[in-house]
């Protein structure tokens, strides 16, 4: 068949599918009576069509002016093998993303990046995505393969997120776990990228401000300044938590110096206390004890006029918390609470070996339930930790711009 006749059989399909009634549809499609564009116009004009938004918008993809001629007239042949990938199967569990890719040698789509294009009809905007949908129902159509066809509309119809389609053109031993796989790294490598969730945006006000203290050297917070400004870079809720916790990992070392230079100026430095300083974050327990300290001496008083109420969590968060970051009865009252809870915050963005539990841009389902808590987290911690630059407070200040050793 060329792709006129298999267009004419798809439409025919989708005239008994959805119980059209269309007076002699059949034999004016059969006998080239109307039009490609006017059989299209036609079923939409339908109610029983009307009422299927997806597959009303889906036809206009299949116009003349869209799909082009070389298709029409030349005989399509039919692909080595189509498949429906269902992501509710086991080996496929929590890798659904929402790519397309089209080469000589294979076709993805992923029915969840179909559900991002609104109106249906605009998938030719986006080449991969429409080629492998028109590959995936011409080899069907071409192989007599109504049912495959038919699941495809059904799940477009009803706007299914939970399901791709995989195009094979060439014959390969590879399962389509891999497959799918090598797909996603080959739309990777091209400079794909999955679309953000919304519900990962970062727009929230902290609030802080700053007037000039005459007292204050600025320029030693110059090297924070520029985290900072990395910060505002952040859009989205992962990788602002993450500059945000760089600025508080170098607050709790700075932290550490600010001692150092304080015993400097009183008491002169020994080397032994330099060189157990630079061990003291060389291990990941450490490192968490590092933080723990140092969060309590910098923000204590905060903590304790309750500017860190991240509370009341819900049941769900408090859940979450306690299943994937260990932590039972979580106390926005308690520094070493508020410290351990960012730092396995961090470690599930940076998949440090220590979490099993990894966040991703890509995998938000996963942690749906605390997203809005570290929304929260961040627009608290910002205030807090910019207020204390902004008034120079003595924790994370130093008084001399050397550290004498004789």
């Amino acid at each position: 068949m060329n792709g006129r006749e298999i267009l004419k059989n798809l439409y025919k399909i989708i005239h008994s599918h959805y119980g059209l009634n269309i007076a002699d549809f059949n034999p004016q499609v059969d006998n080239d009576l109307i039009s490609n564009d006017q059989i299209i116009d036609t079923l939409k004009n339908d109610p029983l069509i009307i009422a299927v938004p997806r597959i009303y918008e889906l036809l206009d993809s299949f116009k003349e002016a869209k799909i082009g001629s070389d298709y029409l007239d030349n005989q399509f042949i039919s692909l080595t093998a189509i498949e429906l990938i269902n992501f509710a199967q086991p080996d496929f569990l929590k890798r659904n993303r929402a790519f397309s890719y089209a080469d000589s040698e294979f076709g993805y789509l992923a029915l969840k990046k179909l559900v991002e294009i609104t109106p249906l009809s605009l998938i030719d905007n986006i080449p991969s995505a429409y080629r492998t949908l028109v590959d995936y129902l011409s080899t069907a159509i071409n192989n007599t393969d109504t049912t495959k066809a038919i699941g495809l509309l059904i799940l477009i119809e009803n706007s299914d997120d939970l399901h791709g389609i995989l195009v094979r053109k060439i014959a390969a031993p590879n399962s389509n776990l891999s497959i799918y796989g090598y797909l996603y790294y080959k739309e990777l490598l091209q400079g794909g990228k999955i679309k953000l969730a919304p519900v990962l945006d970062y727009s929230l006000l902290h609030g802080a401000n700053a007037a000039l203290v005459h007292t204050t050297n600025y320029q030693q917070y110059f090297e924070l300044f520029d985290i900072i400004n990395e910060l505002n870079h952040a859009s989205d809720v992962i990788t602002r938590f993450l500059k945000l916790y760089h600025i508080i990992e170098y607050l709790a070392y700075r932290r550490e110096l600010v001692e150092l230079e304080d015993k400097a100026r009183n008491n002169r430095t020994f080397i032994r206390e330099i060189h157990s300083l630079t061990g003291k974050g060389d291990s990941s327990n450490k490192e968490l004890q590092l933080l723990k300290r140092n969060f309590e001496k910098i923000f204590s008083a905060e903590i304790a006029s309750g500017n860190f109420n991240f509370a009341p969590l819900s049941a769900t968060e408090s859940t979450f918390i306690r299943k994937y970051w260990g932590m039972n009865g979580f106390n926005n009252n308690e520094p070493s609470h508020i410290a351990t809870l960012i730092y396995r915050i961090r470690n599930s963005i940076v998949h440090n070996k220590e979490s099993e539990f990894h966040i991703t841009t890509s995998n938000p389902d996963e942690y749906s339930d605390v997203i809005h808590l570290i929304k929260r987290m961040i627009q608290i911690l910002e205030r807090q930790i910019f207020d204390k630059i902004s008034v120079d407070a003595p924790e994370i200040s130093y008084q001399s711009q050397y550290i004498e050793l004789y």
